[in-house]
């Protein structure tokens, strides 16, 4: 069990009520839809208030739940946790669990590739000792402490992604972690509605260094913008930095290459030479390996069988995983990057779709708004079409009042057509798709095209 009754209370100076029965707590949640036997239920309050949900979580075996008022309709034995905040009461499980942990953590923050580069650092730790890893993107207010709520004790690692939406928010998620290493993946524009402009980004992510231990190492990108914001303020925290990139990286890349829809990386690591390959063909996922590996190295790991066990990650839905899906009117290869988007990470997967691994007829995009980018947004949409990612793209179809305004400026040849809706562009895939097309989906999470993933998958023979 991961949690005892006594340490709830401890932790949150809660009160124990109703009829809580045998001790042990196997985990933590705030998903009344997917809470598991014994776990504790949190009710916090999001779009939706927990509260609401409490006979849901125990139906479904939740062992108790957390809250900080009780619903006038869950029955009486109900065994809840009383705390004066929800918020609070969930943080301070994170923290007490942390503190008691002896796992060498990791947080990881990036205007792009946070959460493959976790994925890759999980891939690789796990090999090595027992690892711990934010699921899915669990990077906020409430996926952080959450991540550090079920941190088993016995942990030898832990890997923890940290993401941001308005300023303030890096730095006490930061503290929470307490991390032996951060990485700061690369710099975009990413949320430029809060931020302004890159330095703002980079100032914020930089916030990061705040959350090491005394002794702790900021593994930073040489190549990124903003890297010298990063580096003041790692110095002016009083913390070590290495880097990867750039001429003078700690990690550098010497060549990097396709390889039979991977990429291999020859590399050279102070004065030793490494060599591995990466499982997927972006070049971005390459780059972002060259940081995961030195933050392996700085946690102690074997950076030799770290890089050779990189061939053992591949991408996940959502983020540049590559499929090849049988249709009715034949085989097409989808690349799935519906889970986010701006415009670091719409270049980057444009790379991937213009690449030659695989034999295709046509190389097709499904491009969806980016969001929160700002007082440029349509501006930042319309020069897509100056990018040299283009000229190997047959044909760009386009959804969203953003997308509208690159749509308008698309050349003939490759101007496909533009949808007001998820559902009108669902209902013409039959009509797009053709045997051998190479399909990339990319959009902002918000705009939802995963459905249109989801969709094309649906029509599999």
């Amino acid at each position: 069990m991961l949690w005892s009754q006594s340490d709830l209370v401890k932790a949150t100076a809660g009160d124990l009520i109703g009829d809580w029965r045998n001790d042990g707590i196997a985990g933590v949640s705030i998903d009344s839809r997917s809470i598991k036997s014994d776990e504790l239920f949190v009710a916090v309050k999001a779009k939706r208030d927990g509260h609401n949900f409490i006979n849901d979580a125990i139906r479904l075996g939740a062992k108790g739940a957390l809250v900080d008022h009780i619903p006038a309709d869950i029955p009486s034995n109900t065994p809840l946790l009383l705390v004066p905040s929800v918020q609070e009461a969930l943080e301070n499980l994170g923290k007490y669990r942390r503190e008691r942990s002896q796992a060498k953590l990791v947080a990881i923050t990036g205007s792009v590739g946070k959460t493959s580069s976790k994925n890759m650092l999980k891939t690789i730790l796990e090999l090595q000792g027992k690892t711990h890893a934010s699921p899915a993107s669990f990077n906020n207010y409430l996926g952080v402490p959450l991540t550090l709520a079920n941190l088993p004790i016995d942990a030898t690692y832990a890997v923890v992604e940290i993401g941001m939406n308005k300023p303030g928010e890096i730095e006490p998620l930061a503290r929470m972690t307490s991390a032996d290493v951060v990485l700061i993946t690369a710099i975009g524009k990413a949320h430029l509605k809060a931020f302004g402009d890159i330095a703002g980004i980079a100032h914020e992510k930089a916030q990061i260094v705040k959350g090491l231990k005394s002794r702790g190492i900021a593994v930073l990108n040489a190549d990124t913008p903003g890297y010298e914001i990063l580096k003041k303020q790692t110095i002016k925290n009083g913390s070590q930095f290495i880097s990867f990139g750039g001429i003078d990286g700690n990690l550098r890349a010497k060549k990097m290459q396709k390889l039979n829809g991977r990429i291999k990386v020859q590399c050279q690591f102070n004065d030793r030479d490494l060599e591995f390959i990466v499982g997927s063909s972006g070049f971005h996922f390459a780059e972002n390996s060259l940081g995961v590996l030195l933050c392996a190295d700085c946690l102690g790991a074997d950076i030799e069988k770290a890089s050779q066990d990189l061939a053992k990650w591949e991408p996940s839905s959502g983020r540049g995983s590559f499929e090849k899906i049988l249709l009715p009117s034949g085989n097409i290869f989808l690349i799935d990057d519906a889970f986010n988007a701006n415009p670091s990470s719409m270049k980057s997967a444009l790379q991937l779709l213009s690449q030659r691994t695989v034999n295709c007829s046509r190389r097709v995009a499904f491009l969806g708004d980016m969001l929160e980018l700002g007082e440029n947004e349509v501006m930042l949409h319309e020069e897509i079409i100056s990018w040299p990612e283009l000229a190997d793209v047959d044909i760009i179809h386009t959804l969203g009042p953003l997308m509208y305004h690159l749509h308008k400026k698309l050349p003939f040849n490759i101007k496909g057509c533009h949808y007001e809706s998820k559902n009108e562009l669902i209902s013409d895939l039959e009509n797009i798709l053709q045997e051998g097309d190479k399909v990339l989906v990319k959009s902002s999470k918000s705009v939802g095209l995963s459905s249109i993933v989801d969709a094309i998958r649906a029509m599999k023979k």
